[in-house]
């Protein structure tokens, strides 16, 4: 999980140029038509973001006069994934993700655009850049619709989210049923504020990280325990096993404080049980 610049193409001209795709001058009408409305809604999420206030979002403000939720869906889904002529700022989104990994988990390979503010709800924001998020596939399935309010804290925003910088995800090695180490993972802030700790346990909840998390990590709890068996000398004593684990902390992470290979690879360090008693090191 990590943070990202916000896109550099505006609101204004990213919708242009998803307009002009539309090959008949007739069916852009509506649209040209439309822009100013469109271009407040651009603005009334702009500030809810510079707010960090994406739960006070009401659909009914990003209505589009005169154009239906269906229709603007459809600007995106048949003009600005699909034209040639708004190819340029798609990539730019995508691009912008380091090594292509998706934001929201750290892990998955960006493949597609997530709306944070569902397309279906917020018409006015469909081809906004700054509501379009770099994602792997797992992550844009699984917030799907997502829709933050009262009850349903939003999610991380990559691009105005301070949290990444953050150290807040925690990990523990516990035993499962059959005694066996697993990497259990929680939400572990330095100092206590309710709503943002509800944002990241939503964060956690909406992309199921805490199974993802905890799969990804039981293959390092396995490849630790081949890299220990291979090794020899000091790399099989208590103080060599854990400076191997500082060490991998620190590579594995890309230098990302809320990484799950650092908290896991943390959490396998700190285990007063997992190095001493179940591998048995000295």
């Amino acid at each position: 999980m990590y943070s990202l610049s916000v896109p550099a193409t505006t609101a204004k001209d990213s919708y242009a140029a998803s307009v002009r795709t539309i090959q008949k001058l007739d069916n852009r009408s509506p649209f040209n038509h439309a822009a100013p409305v469109v271009q407040a809604a651009c603005n009334a999420f702009d500030r809810l973001a510079e707010a960090l206030e994406f739960d006070r979002a009401d659909s009914e403000d990003f209505v589009v006069d005169g154009l239906t939720g269906h229709t603007m869906s459809d600007l995106y889904d048949k003009q600005f994934i699909k034209g040639k002529r708004t190819k340029a700022i798609r990539d730019s989104i995508k691009n912008a993700a380091p090594f292509r990994l998706c934001p929201y988990c750290g892990e998955g390979s960006v493949a597609q655009l997530d709306h944070y503010l569902p397309k279906k709800l917020f018409a006015g924001t469909t081809v906004h850049p700054a509501n379009l998020v770099p994602s792997c596939g797992d992550c844009n399935f699984a917030k799907r619709n997502y829709k933050p309010g009262r009850t349903d804290p939003p999610v991380l925003h990559p691009y105005f989210d301070t949290a990444f910088e953050l150290q807040w995800l925690s990990a523990a090695v516990e035993r499962d049923q059959l005694g066996v180490p697993v990497v259990v993972f929680g939400v572990d802030l330095p100092h206590r504020d309710v709503y943002l700790e509800a944002r990241l346990l939503a964060h956690m909840d909406v992309f199921k990280l805490w199974e993802r998390f905890s799969v990804w990590a039981a293959q390092s709890l396995s490849n630790f325990e081949g890299y220990l068996s291979q090794g020899s000398g000091t790399i099989r004593t208590l103080g060599g096993a854990r400076r191997h684990l500082q060490a991998m902390a620190s590579q594995e992470s890309g230098g990302r404080v809320n990484s799950w290979e650092r908290a896991a690879y943390d959490a396998m360090y700190a285990s007063d049980w997992y190095l001493p008693t179940y591998l048995n090191l000295q």
